[in-house]
């Protein structure tokens, strides 16, 4: 059987949520069926990541929103490539591929919603722009995948007439990556933290992530723990902001920004709570990655995370922007170890059981082989996974 070439166009160049899932995806899926290759929209870290893990990876600038210049390249890529499904991410990727899909005449276009619309990091009037693109290109989309039963009710409140190609797909991660017996010590030791608890924070260095809640929290909680830490893992345009607020608030020295770090596993075995304080979120891979691990977890309860996080069951979840029930959130983690190990323990079993990788690719794949059945493109259809 000839491998169905299969065209993933990423969001972005940089190493997000979004990219994470094309990482896990190319990693897993059935080469024996798919002959995958990546087009990305702009130079960035993502791109020679994936081809050092030799990854087929093309670059497609698509500047500025209304280019046809890029929408050519783009249309002329994908029937050089013989491109059969082609699945893209986020709302410009999602706009450039429906239309250079159908020139292309691509057979099955695939729309992935990682985060709300409404949720984006852009000005009102762009947005509604997004909106307006979403609802003229929508007769060229075979499928929508969602990460969550959020983002999917957001979709549909935006566009009713998407329901009915729309299906939930939950991100998953890979178990096994995550020890049941991890080394608390190594990064402890290596970044000279002291014996105070550990607080860590994943993510992007942005806005949307509310790292700066977290920073109006630790004052109480040093009161408490003076020696205690908190780990800021990730890069962004507000690092120096975030620093100068760290110093204001007199907690700087209770601080590390360390950058992106690769060591997720050994980072999350510091740690003594995981910590996302975000204002918005699809699907979070870092929560799923912590659970996995076993870690106490403390979260927004914004979009898809109360669909992973379980409140006092496994993990604790805040209202956004409130910095007082974020510092009682943690407060009540750090207070109470047995009980945070029994989240901990009952967040890695959900996950075991519900989250992994195999699931998202298979669910995955299962809604590749419906459009190709539909777009009456032979293929073995592979049965669907149950989340």
């Amino acid at each position: 059987m000839t491998p169905v070439v299969l065209a993933e166009l990423a969001g972005s160049s940089g190493y997000g949520g979004g990219e994470r899932y094309l990482e896990l995806l190319f990693d897993r899926f059935d080469r024996a069926r798919y002959r995958g290759l990546l087009i990305c929209p702009e130079p960035g870290p993502f791109v020679g990541r994936m081809k050092e893990r030799g990854v087929e990876t093309h670059l497609v600038h698509l500047t500025p929103l209304f280019n046809p210049m890029a929408l050519w390249r783009l249309r002329q890529l994908l029937v050089q490539e013989r491109v059969t499904i082609l699945q893209t991410h986020g709302a410009r990727a999602n706009f450039y591929g429906r239309i250079a899909g159908r020139l292309a005449g691509v057979p099955v276009i695939i729309s992935t919603v990682h985060n709300s619309l409404k949720d984006y990091e852009i000005r009102s009037v762009r947005r509604g722009l997004y909106r307006f693109l979403l609802s003229v290109t929508l007769p060229l989309v075979h499928r929508i995948i969602c990460v969550s039963d959020a983002n999917r009710r957001d979709l549909i409140e935006e566009c009713p007439s998407a329901e009915a190609r729309i299906q939930t797909v939950y991100n998953g991660v890979d178990s096994s990556a995550f020890p049941f017996q991890p080394d608390r010590k190594k990064v402890r030791e290596e970044l000279g933290i002291g014996p105070g608890p550990v607080l860590v924070t994943i993510a992007r260095l942005t806005e949307a992530k509310g790292h700066q809640y977290l920073l109006q929290a630790l004052p109480s909680l040093l009161e408490t723990w003076p020696q205690l830490c908190c780990l800021f893992v990730g890069e962004g345009e507000l690092r120096d902001r975030l620093y100068r607020l760290a110093v204001e608030l007199a907690v700087e020295r209770s601080c590390r920004f360390i950058g992106v770090r690769e060591d997720i596993a050994d980072i999350l075995a510091a740690a003594d709570v995981v910590v996302l304080p975000s204002l918005s979120e699809g699907f979070p891979f870092v929560l799923l990655e912590a659970l996995a691990m076993g870690c106490p977890v403390v979260a927004s309860h914004v979009n898809g995370v109360p669909e992973l996080i379980e409140d006092h069951k496994t993990g604790l979840l805040v209202p956004a922007r409130d910095p007082q029930a974020l510092a009682a959130a943690i407060r009540e983690v750090l207070s109470d170890p047995i009980t945070a190990s029994k989240m901990g323990a009952a967040g890695r079993a959900v996950v075991r059981r519900r989250f992994t990788v195999d699931q998202m690719v298979a669910n995955t794949t299962a809604v590749f082989d419906a459009a190709m059945q539909d777009a009456g493109v032979l293929a073995p259809v592979q049965k669907r996974v149950a989340a």
